[in-house]
């Protein structure tokens, strides 16, 4: 049974969530610094923590400015507060300050000072988390519905392979479906050595990110693969994926050859029980320098969408405009090891790159 959560980020920006009279305002014009708040509120547990920061950037994602610890300053002072509201009565629980040891993936790139109660939401409460600065009188206010997490269905591969000899459909994934999954984007990381004609060698990576075109074939049964559900082959479209390795490594005169250490594919998916959930809030994953490498479950970054459009998210533009659409997100991510021993590998780089690469067999 999902756990009912309740939501709360300001963004470094003024926006509206999309249901209506659930507002967050925790930013106005004219401010000298920005209220950037982290805040969970879930109902399977009696802990509940807000993260509030001040920053001076307000032309930035949260992710930029995250990035960057130094572009944060806790606050001294504050007074911060969660209402709790039924119809015209509430009840208020304050919030007090502890300060935690640095730990992976818990408020991870800045000091971990955090406000902390301890009640259990209810899912017909409302909530108002009220932050307030007695020193200069500012007020920030952020009211929120929880409402029942949906269904997620992070995306689990079962194989991977790009047929280099297929200029139709070259790239191929097969999914298993436990609940269905839609890939809603991939990126391509390519590692390899560009060797250059005075002997010198030099490592490097290019990406290449694109949205997957695919079609479902019908179901295949397999008795010996019953527990894991049925399986879909999802075939991308070959303008998306053929010569991507052209795509992204650009052709150098002074590069002797180049030689592929391996690709690494990255994808997001989701389920079809997205859009109530972002009517009300969204989650920020705190392993943000990783960019969901390290969540578990799969689950990453929950995106609050309004009608401004997405807050900036990932750098990724078409991650970001995909949002608006599928506004809650599974990652997993996967490496492919190519060992080259054929010399015939070293090819002139005025050579299309993907004569470059060659099959070395499925990912398992």
């Amino acid at each position: 049974m999902k756990v009912n959560q309740l939501i709360i980020i300001a963004l470094p920006s003024l926006f509206l969530l999309s249901s209506c009279g659930n507002d967050i305002d925790l930013f106005r014009e004219g401010q000298e610094k920005t209220y950037v708040v982290f805040g969970l509120l879930n109902s399977s547990s009696t802990l509940q923590q807000v993260k509030v920061r001040l920053t001076s950037i307000t032309d930035a994602s949260v992710t930029d400015i995250s990035l960057d610890s130094s572009e944060f300053s806790a606050p001294e002072n504050l007074q911060v507060s969660i209402q709790e509201w039924h119809q015209n009565y509430y009840a208020t629980y304050p919030l007090e300050p502890v300060r935690y040891s640095k730990e992976p993936g818990v408020f991870l790139n800045t000091r971990n000072d955090v406000f902390e109660t301890r009640i259990t939401p209810y899912p017909d409460m409302e909530y108002k988390l009220i932050i307030t600065n007695p020193d200069n009188g500012d007020l920030v206010t952020s009211k929120i519905v929880p409402v029942p997490e949906p269904e997620l269905g992070a995306p689990t591969w079962s194989w991977i392979r790009y047929n280099f000899s297929d200029t139709v459909n070259p790239f191929n994934i097969r999914f298993k479906e436990v609940p269905r999954v839609y890939v809603y984007l991939i990126r391509f990381t390519i590692h390899y050595i560009e060797v250059y004609a005075n002997g010198d060698t030099l490592r490097k990576q290019a990406s290449h990110v694109f949205r997957p075109r695919y079609v479902d074939k019908p179901p295949v049964y397999n008795p010996i693969r019953e527990n894991f559900g049925n399986e879909y082959n999802r075939s991308m479209n070959k303008r998306y994926t053929y010569n991507v390795f052209e795509t992204v490594i650009p052709d150098f005169s002074l590069v002797s050859f180049r030689q592929l250490i391996c690709f690494e594919v990255s994808v997001w998916g989701g389920d079809q029980n997205l859009r109530s959930y972002t009517e009300f809030g969204a989650k920020f994953n705190d392993n943000r320098k990783n960019f969901l490498n390290n969540v578990n479950n799969g689950i990453g970054f929950f995106a609050a969408c309004s009608n401004k459009g997405c807050m900036g998210i990932l750098p990724d533009q078409e991650f970001m405009d995909s949002l608006s659409i599928y506004p809650r997100t599974a990652f997993l991510k996967f490496r492919k090891d190519l060992f080259i021993t054929d010399r015939s590998l070293e090819t002139p780089s005025n050579v299309p790159f993907s004569t470059l690469i060659r099959e070395v067999g499925d990912v398992e």
